[in-house]
């Protein structure tokens, strides 16, 4: 009965919350803010005919303008308003919210066709609740699409990858005209729809011919990282010819994007001397913590058997071999862009204020960075009803070889999140983040996308659990039937969470407005 209640609860508190955030942000935030500034001029320009306008301050390239304008002149076609405003821009953000459910839900049909009806839509409902998503829902920025266009194209690969004949060519050309337009809303979605899924792609396609050394995440030790890396490599050389006519999507979109590149003299479009590429290790640090703040009750599951979790914990010469070479990292490569000390509208700002307060904060986070990438990981280890790899007919039931020592996962190819996963999405990670040297939480809205799509929704592997450790009246045991209970209900959990962020994020922009001496009367309102 409380579920029931509940899964009505959601989405009705979704919807009447992201309404009356829009609403206010229009009654008492009606003029362009921050950056806005930029994004709502240069849209009205498109708007009246003005195609060769645009403004130098602007980095992106203009598909979001392009959607706007589209949306608008279907929503305008019978009206006589010949203006842009600022409200009717904004508008096609909250369309794009409810675009983006509708985007998860189709992915989510199309890759966990076996998971309960009773949690259906249940973590869709988290994905768009996610704050950066709610907040920038009520303004004109252009995250929203960008990640929309990112699961698009996601949506036509796994279509393509079920298809046969030419259905799936069809798909792989649609998979590179979203790819493309992906590439209309920002640059380093290159790295998300030709990258990333290609090497996804390129692991089916060697594993529909070759035996190679890809464990379970949760049966994987830290030496079967680089002997997963090195099967990979060496069976690949031995496909090449049959890996690029499956990669040829892919490929397409990485011509494209070098193309862009040579024309435009790099990868920004305006504002170069502020965007300039650099080596910012210390991104792939700072996305650890990122992800377990947000999501902390996606990781709950893997709590519901702690001794199970004990014995994943890692070796200690493991241990040493991560915090030294992230403290050399922050020692070294500690980067701290102008624009983040200059603004202190941005919770950025406050949280390297803290960080610059003394010297050792840098260096005591390095554990912190550890603990959570090692819970980051694990909670991609579990039992999933989500799989990243392509469902085709001839991976399904396929095992796969792991390390020396017997270790044998009994899980088939597409019931677990294996090593070559993990590879891929760090490398598609580390490629996006650590060329960018300003640390801006929106860079980081697609790795955790990502991410949280491949985190297993576990509830039948915890009902088994459960059932397990009736007769077991031992304290841990007494603990874990406690875990087990809050794990069933993880996903309210997170979306309640969500929700509390959203609430203290957005009455914080609302009403607790300052103003700085040297622009007295105009209100600054803190923000992502």
């Amino acid at each position: 009965m409380l579920g029931e209640a509940l899964r009505v609860a959601v989405p009705i508190g979704l919807v009447t919350s992201q309404m009356r955030w829009f609403r206010n942000v229009q009654e008492l935030v009606p003029q362009p803010y921050l950056d806005e500034v930029f994004h709502v001029p240069q849209a009205q320009a498109f708007w009246k005919g003005n195609w060769t306008h645009w403004d130098d301050k602007i980095t992106t390239p203009p598909g979001l303008y392009l959607y706007s304008i589209l949306v608008n002149k279907i929503y305008k076609f019978d009206s006589d308003s010949s203006d842009l405003t600022a409200y009717d821009l904004r508008w096609t953000n909250v369309l794009l919210l409810y675009l983006m459910l509708l985007a998860l839900t189709v992915l989510s049909l199309l890759t966990s066709k076996d998971a309960p009806r009773e949690r259906f839509l249940q973590r869709e409902y988290c994905l768009v609740a996610f704050p950066l998503f709610f907040f920038f829902s009520g303004l004109y920025y252009t995250d929203l699409f960008s990640a929309f266009t990112v699961i698009c194209a996601y949506i036509f690969w796994q279509a393509a990858n079920q298809a046969e004949g030419f259905p799936k060519i069809m798909f792989q050309l649609l998979h590179l005209l979203s790819g493309l337009l992906s590439l209309a809303s920002r640059q380093t979605n290159i790295f998300w729809v030709a990258v990333y899924l290609g090497g996804l792609q390129a692991v089916a396609a060697i594993k529909k011919d070759t035996r190679i050394h890809d464990p379970a995440i949760a049966d994987a030790y830290f030496e079967d990282l680089p002997i997963t890396i090195i099967s990979l490599v060496t069976s690949a050389l031995n496909t090449i010819p049959k890996l690029l006519l499956d990669l040829w999507p892919h490929l397409c979109l990485l011509g494209s994007f070098g193309a862009f590149v040579f024309w435009n003299g790099g990868v920004v479009l305006g504002d170069k001397t502020n965007h300039v590429a650099t080596i910012h290790l210390t991104q792939m640090l700072y996305i650890w913590p990122f992800i377990v703040f947000f999501s902390w009750p996606a990781m709950l599951p893997q709590f519901a058997n702690l001794r199970s979790l004990m014995h994943r914990r890692p070796r200690l010469w493991v241990v040493v071999a991560t915090i030294l070479p992230m403290t050399a990292i922050v020692h070294y490569n500690t980067i701290i862009h102008q624009f983040l000390l200059a603004d202190n509208r941005h919770y950025a700002f406050y949280a390297f204020k803290i960080l610059r307060s003394a010297s050792w904060t840098w260096y005591a986070l390095t554990p912190v960075y550890a603990v959570c990438a090692w819970l980051s990981i694990q909670a991609l280890g579990s039992r999933p009803s989500f799989t990243g790899a392509p469902q085709t007919a001839s991976s399904q039931g396929r095992r796969l070889s792991t390390s020396s020592g017997g270790r044998d996962s009994t899980a088939s190819e597409s019931d677990v999140n294996r090593m070559s996963f993990l590879i891929i999405w760090l490398v598609s990670t580390a490629l996006s983040l650590v060329t960018a040297p300003l640390v801006e939480p929106r860079y980081f809205i697609v790795p955790w996308l990502m991410w949280r799509l491949h985190v297993p929704d576990i509830a039948e592997v915890i009902d088994e659990h459960q059932e397990a450790g009736l007769k077991d009246k031992s304290g841990m045991a007494q603990v874990e039937k406690v875990l087990t209970t809050l794990v069933k209900g993880s996903l309210y959990i997170e979306f309640a969470w969500c929700m509390l962020i959203n609430f203290v994020t957005c009455r914080l922009f609302l009403f607790n407005g300052f103003a700085w001496p040297q622009e007295p009367g105009l209100v600054q309102r803190f923000m992502w």
